[in-house]
């Protein structure tokens, strides 16, 4: 048995020019709406995966421990998404695996709260938190370009509880889910590939963000790099195809999913 449930845990404002990179606003804004200030609306959007014996969260949201220093993107609509978890009817204790495609803010901001003395906890205590370990070791070292879109309190509290565990290499994580890494974006990106009755699906995170992104030479300003972004996005797309997946876009506030 697999069930899985979109949460749309919020959404908050990108730079057009910021999101889409190397590609002209004249066709862009063709395509995504934009504002007079060039700014776009963005989703949050996360993944709820049960199992005959798992509970499993796919990436956190933006969380809301750094509104004050989040002001220039303007989250809005944010919903708890441990309410979200509630309403699908279960406690975040019954959590068993968050899988963290990437360590930037916007990704995994909800995989810590602040408890009652304001320290930074995990959110859920009984799960184990799945992120591969070239993301762990490049946000330990990163480079100047990313260092901006790692905060540690969104996950050295889940390090220091002994919840973390490293994703080596691509692997199958369950019977019917798969999870595979890609660079470009960031290192070791975790892209959850699973398989229902209804069909196949993949939670592509950043490699391919929005649904104008399936065109491999859209990419965005964020990537760490655009030659391997594009590269790996071709990678993942290939696949993606043959296995007549259906994407489960995380940013994009338009279009939920695409089939290929």
């Amino acid at each position: 048995m697999i069930k899985f449930h979109i949460i749309e845990s919020g959404y908050f404002l990108g730079d057009g020019g910021v999101m889409f990179g190397p590609v002209p606003k004249k066709y862009w804004s063709a395509k995504y709406k934009v504002d007079e200030k060039n700014m776009c609306v963005m989703a949050l959007r996360c993944l709820f995966i049960e199992t005959d014996k798992r509970r499993i969260l796919v990436d956190a949201g933006i969380g809301d421990k750094h509104n004050s220093r989040l002001k220039f993107f303007q989250p809005f609509n944010q919903k708890d998404i441990a309410g979200e978890i509630r309403k699908i009817g279960y406690a975040p204790e019954e959590v068993t695996d968050v899988i963290i495609t990437h360590l930037h803010f916007d990704h995994c901001g909800g995989c810590t709260v602040f408890n009652s003395n304001k320290e930074a906890v995990p959110a859920y205590p009984n799960a184990t938190y799945h992120l591969s370990l070239a993301q762990w070791k490049n946000y330990r070292n990163p480079s100047l370009f990313e260092k901006g879109s790692f905060f540690p309190d969104n996950i050295e509290p889940v390090y220091d509880a002994g919840q973390l565990q490293f994703v080596l290499e691509d692997m199958q994580f369950d019977e019917h889910i798969r999870l595979e890494l890609y660079d470009g974006h960031t290192p070791g990106q975790i892209a959850v590939l699973f398989d229902t009755k209804e069909g196949n699906y993949a939670f592509p995170g950043d490699v391919v963000p929005t649904s104008l992104n399936l065109s491999l030479s859209w990419l965005s300003a964020y990537d760490n790099s655009v030659v391997i972004a594009m590269e790996e996005k071709k990678r993942f797309m290939d696949k993606a195809i043959k296995d007549k997946r259906t994407l489960i876009f995380y940013h994009d506030a338009y279009t939920v999913s695409s089939k290929l």
